[in-house]
């Protein structure tokens, strides 16, 4: 049974280190420019790509954010979401949505999407805002069946040193 509840600081701090946010993929977004238009175009890749994201670095500012969603499934911790508000343009930012590779496909992502716009709306936040990359070609799809829509790009937020081209996709969600 999926539960949603508040960070509980420090006892999320292990399972959240310990929880899986690695994907792998065979197909990617390619960033096609052609003047000042640009479009993303799906590209197959071989061998997969496999990405982890490393939370280490993230885990110990949680408690900073205005809202973390833990999402557990039989009490064990499933994914999480946590969101900023930036008042200056009534934006929600969805900084994290990770759910682990068992949990996924099972409706944990949705459910803490739903979460999320719940407290966007609370704040009172007039669009639901995130970043997730060009190569994270489920996470893009994802987004746009819970309702988001591509509003930009970054062609030169990561420096990745010579690796595979990877652009920075950014969606919206209006929240009426």
């Amino acid at each position: 049974m999926l539960t949603l509840r508040p960070l509980r600081w420090p006892e999320d701090r292990e399972p959240l280190l310990a929880l899986d946010t690695s994907f792998t993929t065979d197909r990617v977004y390619r960033v096609v420019a052609s003047g000042l238009s640009f479009a993303l175009e799906a590209t197959p890749v071989a061998p997969s790509l496999r990405k982890v994201y490393d939370l280490s670095g993230e885990v110990d500012g949680l408690p900073g954010f205005e809202r973390v969603i833990i999402a557990e499934v039989g009490g064990e911790l499933a994914g999480m979401a946590a969101l900023k508000y930036e008042a200056w343009n009534r934006r929600a930012v969805l900084w994290h949505l990770y759910i682990g590779p068992a949990h996924r496909g099972r409706g944990v992502g949705r459910a803490l999407v739903d979460a999320a716009v719940a407290a966007a709306r609370q704040f009172p936040a007039r669009c639901l805002w995130l970043e997730t990359q060009s190569v994270n070609y489920g996470a893009i799809q994802f987004y746009q069946r819970v309702g988001f829509r591509c509003c930009g790009l970054d062609t030169t937020l990561y420096d990745l040193g010579g690796a595979a081209e990877e652009a920075a996709v950014f969606f919206a969600r209006p929240l009426p």
